[in-house]
């Protein structure tokens, strides 16, 4: 494995994030205004909030580029922060960012995948219950 690649590499999309941020940031400052029907303010709201998500996930994957080039710097790169084992070469070129090995990554998503589960479940249980049940005596499950 090519170190010194991976590291141009990490550096190079490094640059391009903040450069699109930094974009997207002139383009909020730029942004019009004026007279906009409720159709262009709807709109208008949810281009807002779909750069926001892109921006945060830029973010995050600058976070992670900034902790691989870390690691880099002091011999650890390529180590599954979970495990502690060696990730595998194609993984590392193809997300020269990544911190888990393809299994304790695919753990952790399913780990994920329960937590929002359990999320909406208990987010359900707080609805009232209905008069009907009310009436009966009945708790609502």
């Amino acid at each position: 494995m090519d170190i010194e690649k991976i590291r141009e590499n990490l550096l190079k999309k490094k640059a391009e994030i903040l450069e699109s941020l930094a974009n997207n940031n002139s383009e909020d400052l730029n942004e019009k205004s004026g007279v906009e029907d409720a159709a262009d303010v709807v709109t208008s709201e949810m281009s807002r909030e779909t750069l926001y998500k892109l921006s945060q996930a830029e973010r995050e994957t600058l976070f992670y580029i900034d902790i691989a080039l870390k690691k880099i710097e002091n011999g650890t790169y390529g180590v599954c922060e979970e495990c502690g084992a060696q990730i595998g070469e194609k993984r590392l070129e193809a997300i020269p960012w990544v911190r888990l090995c393809i299994d304790c990554s695919q753990n952790e998503e399913i780990q994920r995948s329960f937590s929002n589960k359990s999320d909406d479940i208990g987010f359900y249980h707080i609805i009232p219950g209905t008069i009907e049940d009310e009436d009966s005596g009945k708790i609502p499950e």
